[in-house]
């Protein structure tokens, strides 16, 4: 049987990358001799784009993965599809999880996969016409099948390596710079009020260990093959949390340099790494590491965002980790819920103490059955727009901070995370650079931050030259 998948990726401002969820089922199905194929939509298609494609692929089976920000795509595009094509389409992911009553009501769906898709995936492809398998919901009529979730997948190491291959891997390198993301666990135990981690772990409940990993060798493995496959030059691990597991860490840690030589970074929370790990990671050739800020309001990250680090432990491991030469990220968010002008600037002065490298910023947004989107209805701070990023916009209404001091104070931080982006180049651009970039942000403010994030992903490959970290 052919299936083919349609990856809606418009408009996010991530860098170009693989899905890693269908790459795993993809080779799930392969596996089992079936034909799996993939568009990956970066730019917002035309009807007839979209129609084309089906016809080129003539496939017997239709799947959409989505999150909440793309939601809308799916809803779109199944339609067209539909009109024109009598193609069982069905859609899994995050959003089709937590928010199925509303997925399996769109005009062009016939079915929706919740949580875990490989299985499933692979009981619905051997026969199509079955309507009893765990974690899929299926149309009927005007009825609705809903079949209970199955156990999580257990071990990890039982699956078969993620079939990447049904990217353009080789260009998505090129766009990276050479950068490669791999997946080395699943889920995060956690309870971040604005994550998904802490919906679907409640949803799931009952149904397994929520936070699994694989086994080191397993990982290393994975890499050797990836390495023999594709012209890497550094590589990323995307698990929300990598040394979750002091123990598997610091035994990556040793095992990784004997094989490789490849440079990686990866995401740690503060309040979890010490001097040990840090040297470890740094022995093991880690140049960078991302820890989440989100706040620099120890009042607003502990008691609306539930993230029980203070701010001495934040400079404590950012510190730690430029004393051992290893660069690092922050993550940071704005526009949320309690949150006003005064504490944005903490943030910003926060930042400005740790000083990051890297500086990520996100407007919050609510996403469905966490914590503060439920606080955010219920205030009334949820408005009628929608945006497919969280770095465009923000989509609440606060009576905190306005729009316009909002998006002054997004333009005032994204102006420092350019001033220490810049300083990563060649001296003799520092001057230049932020005369330029400073001249733009007074004249256009916040519109010129969309071209600079566009213009950052589409010239990847050149500041990383600059840079001189590739």
């Amino acid at each position: 049987m052919k299936i083919h998948f349609i990856y809606s990726d418009v408009n996010t401002y991530f860098y170009p990358g693989v899905h890693h969820g269908l790459a795993s089922i993809s080779s799930v199905l392969k596996s089992r001799g079936h034909l799996v194929s993939v568009h990956h939509v970066k730019k917002e298609p035309s009807r007839n784009q979209i129609l084309n494609i089906i016809q080129k692929e003539r496939p017997d089976l239709i799947g959409f993965s989505s999150v909440t920000n793309q939601v809308g795509y799916v809803e779109l595009w199944s339609r067209w599809i539909k009109k024109e094509f009598s193609i069982p389409i069905i859609c899994g992911g995050i959003h089709a999880t937590l928010r199925p009553e509303e997925v399996i009501l769109f005009d062009g769906l016939d079915m929706i996969c919740r949580g875990e898709g490989e299985y499933p995936m692979l009981e619905l492809v051997d026969d199509l016409e079955r309507t009893d398998i765990k974690n899929l919901w299926f149309k009927r009529g005007r009825d609705i099948i809903k079949n209970p979730l199955r156990p999580l997948i257990s071990s990890l190491d039982d699956l078969p390596y993620p079939d990447y291959d049904f990217f353009d891997c080789k260009q998505i390198l090129k766009d990276r710079g050479g950068d490669f993301a791999i997946l080395a666990s699943r889920g995060c135990p956690f309870s971040c009020s604005y994550c998904c981690n802490r919906a679907l772990r409640r949803v799931q409940e009952g149904k397994g260990k929520y936070f699994r990993i694989r086994s080191v060798d397993n990982v290393l493995h994975e890499i050797e093959l990836l390495r023999s496959k594709y012209p890497i030059r550094h590589l990323s691990f995307a698990d929300d949390v990598f040394g979750l597991s002091k123990d598997w860490a610091l035994e990556f840690c040793e095992k990784y340099p004997r094989k490789f030589d490849l440079e990686f970074e990866c995401n740690a929370r503060a309040e979890m790494v010490d001097k040990e790990l840090l040297e470890s990671l740094r022995s093991a050739n880690c140049t960078q590491i991302n820890f989440g800020i989100e706040s620099g309001n120890e009042w607003l990250r502990k008691e609306v965002l539930k993230r029980s680090m203070s701010n001495e432990q934040i400079i404590s491991a950012f510190d730690t980790a430029h004393k051992l030469g290893i660069k690092t990220l922050s993550y940071n968010m704005i526009g949320l819920p309690y949150e006003t002008p005064e504490m944005i600037e903490e943030t910003i002065s926060l930042n400005k103490r740790v000083a990051p490298d890297r500086i990520a910023i996100s407007f919050f947004y609510p996403y469905p059955l966490t914590e503060l989107y439920e606080i955010s209805k219920k205030e009334g701070f949820l408005s009628e727009r929608h945006s497919t990023s969280f770095f465009s916009e923000s989509v609440l209404e606060l009576p905190t901070t306005t729009r316009k001091e909002l998006y002054k104070l997004y333009t005032k931080f994204y102006g420092y995370a350019i001033e220490r982006r810049i300083e990563s180049f060649p001296p003799f651009l520092h001057l230049p650079l932020k005369i330029m970039s400073f001249a733009l942000i007074r004249l256009l403010g916040k519109r010129v931050i969309e071209v600079l994030m566009k213009t950052y992903l589409r010239f990847f490959r050149l500041f990383s030259f600059l840079e001189g970290e590739r």
